[in-house]
C-alpha cells in the first residue's frame, strides 16, 4: 500500500478526478514536489504538493503554489496489520478550498469523495498485487 500511495506520478491512472500528475522537483532530503491537475469536465485546477515520506511508516503531502486550496494536507500512516501481508492505515485529510462554491460542494459530498478516493487506492493494490483481506473502514475522526 505504501508503494501505491507513494507513486504520485501515477495518480492520473487511477485517482478519481486526477487528470495529470507529475514529479517536478526532487529534494536532497528525499522529499519531492508534484504537480497535480484535478477537475471534472470544464472545472480543472492544478496545484503543487510537497511530498514527504518515511518508508514504510508514513507519507505526508502539503499543497503549496495553489490557487485552489487555502490549505491541503494529507497524511497516510501505515502499521503492520493483524495478519501477515496486511497493514492498518490511518488517513487524514485537512483542507479548505479558497472558493466558497467549491467549499459548499465539498461539504455536501465529502464522505462520498473520501470513500471514493480511498477505494481507488485499494482497487489499485488489488490490480497490482491481487486479492486482499476485506477493508474495514472507520469513519473519519475515529482513530484506532
Amino acid at each position: 500500500m505504501f508503494a501505491v500511495v507513494a507513486s504520485v506520478d501515477l495518480y492520473e491512472d487511477f485517482v478519481p478526478w486526477c487528470q495529470r500528475s507529475r514529479i517536478i522537483r526532487c529534494h536532497e532530503d528525499g522529499s519531492f514536489d508534484a504537480e497535480l491537475e484535478i477537475g471534472f469536465k470544464f472545472l480543472v485546477e492544478s496545484y503543487v504538493s510537497r511530498v514527504e515520506m518515511e518508508k514504510p511508516r508514513y507519507i505526508k503531502t502539503t499543497a503549496s503554489e495553489s490557487g485552489l486550496f487555502d490549505h491541503l494536507v494529507n497524511v497516510w500512516e501505515f502499521k503492520p496489520g493483524p495478519v501477515p501481508g496486511t497493514c492498518d492505515i490511518y488517513f487524514l485529510v485537512n483542507f479548505k478550498f479558497q472558493s466558497p462554491l467549491y467549499r459548499q460542494v465539498a461539504s455536501m459530498f465529502f464522505k462520498e469523495v473520501v470513500s471514493r478516493l480511498v477505494s481507488s487506492f485499494s482497487d489499485r493494490c488489488f490490480r497490482i498485487y491481487g486479492p486482499a483481506v476485506p477493508v474495514l473502514e472507520n469513519s473519519y475522526g475515529q482513530r484506532r
